[in-house]
C-alpha cells in the first residue's frame, strides 16, 4: 500500500542518517555549454556490507549528458543515468563521476541529485540515500540582438535581421530562433524560411561562427506607440526548448511617409 511504502522508505531514510555519507561535488558556477564533471562520493560509515548497491544522477534539467551508457540504465524522462555498484565495505569511500553541460540564461540556478539505493547485509529491505548540488549560469558567450530600424511609418513595409554568433568551445546543434511579433505586425517573408512565420531550426553552430535571419513584413499602428520584438535564442534538450538568450527591441511609429 502506499502507507506502507511510505513507512517502508521513512525506515530506510532513518537506517542511513549518520551511516551513509551522500554528496556530489560540483562547480557552484558555469559557462552555458561548457563540459563540466560532476562527482559523486559515498561513504558506508555502518558495519554493515552494503548490499546491490545502485547509485541513480539526476542530470539538471537542462543538462545535456555526456556519459558513456555502458553498465548503465538511462530514462530521459528524469534525465537520469542508474549504474550497478559493487558491494560498499565498511568504511569503504567511492567516487563516481558524471559529465556534461549545462544550458540555460545567465543566472539560472540548475540541481543536480544523487540517489543511492541498497541493501544492508542480512536485512530483506533496500533503503535509500539522496542529495541534491546547484550549479548557476554565469555567463552565456554568445551575441543575440536585433537589428531593427528605430522609427517605421504606418502601414510600411518593415525590413530587419535577427544576429547571432557564438563563442562557446562547442560545436552548438539543435539550435532555434523563435520570435514574437507585437500587434499589427504581418509577416511576409523570411530568409532562411520560417517553420511557421515564428521559428527559425539553425544549422550546427561552431565557435566563432554565426548567422543572420532576414524577415520582412507590414507593419501598422498608431504614431508614437512602440512596437516591442521579442525573440529567444535556445538548444532543444530532450524535445523541449531551452532558452539561452533573450533580446527585445522597441520600433517607434511615426508618420506615415507616403
Amino acid at each position: 500500500t502506499a502507507s506502507a511504502l511510505g513507512l517502508w522508505y521513512w525506515k530506510g531514510n532513518e537506517w542511513g542518517k549518520g551511516k551513509i555519507d551522500l554528496e556530489i561535488l560540483g562547480p557552484k558556477t558555469t559557462q552555458a555549454g561548457q563540459e563540466i564533471i560532476y562527482t559523486v562520493k559515498l561513504k558506508n560509515n555502518g558495519n554493515a556490507n552494503l548490499e546491490e548497491p545502485e547509485l541513480a544522477f539526476e542530470y539538471p534539467e537542462n543538462g545535456l549528458p555526456l556519459e558513456d551508457t555502458d553498465a548503465s540504465t538511462t530514462d530521459s524522462a528524469f534525465n537520469r543515468l542508474t549504474k550497478q555498484l559493487e558491494t560498499i565495505y565498511p568504511g569503504e569511500e567511492r567516487a563516481v563521476e558524471f559529465r556534461a553541460r549545462l544550458f540555460g540564461k545567465e543566472g539560472d540556478v540548475l540541481e543536480s541529485r544523487a540517489f543511492l539505493t541498497y541493501r544492508p547485509k542480512n536485512l530483506k529491505a533496500k533503503y535509500e540515500s539522496k542529495t541534491i548540488s546547484s550549479t548557476q549560469i554565469s555567463s552565456v558567450p554568445m551575441t543575440f540582438e536585433f537589428d531593427l530600424p528605430l522609427k517605421a511609418g504606418n502601414g510600411e513595409n518593415l525590413n530587419f535581421s535577427l544576429n547571432y554568433f557564438s563563442n562557446i568551445d562547442y560545436v552548438l546543434e539543435n539550435l532555434r530562433i523563435k520570435i514574437q511579433y507585437p500587434s499589427g505586425f504581418a509577416f511576409i517573408s523570411a530568409k532562411p524560411n520560417a517553420l511557421d512565420e515564428t521559428e527559425w531550426v539553425l544549422p550546427a553552430l561552431y565557435q566563432v561562427d554565426g548567422g543572420r535571419i532576414n524577415i520582412q513584413g507590414a507593419i501598422e499602428g498608431q504614431e508614437g506607440e512602440k512596437k516591442v520584438f521579442r525573440a529567444q535564442l535556445g538548444v532543444v534538450i530532450n524535445d523541449r526548448f531551452v532558452s539561452i538568450k533573450e533580446v527585445g527591441q522597441a520600433v517607434e511609429m511615426a508618420e506615415a511617409s507616403f
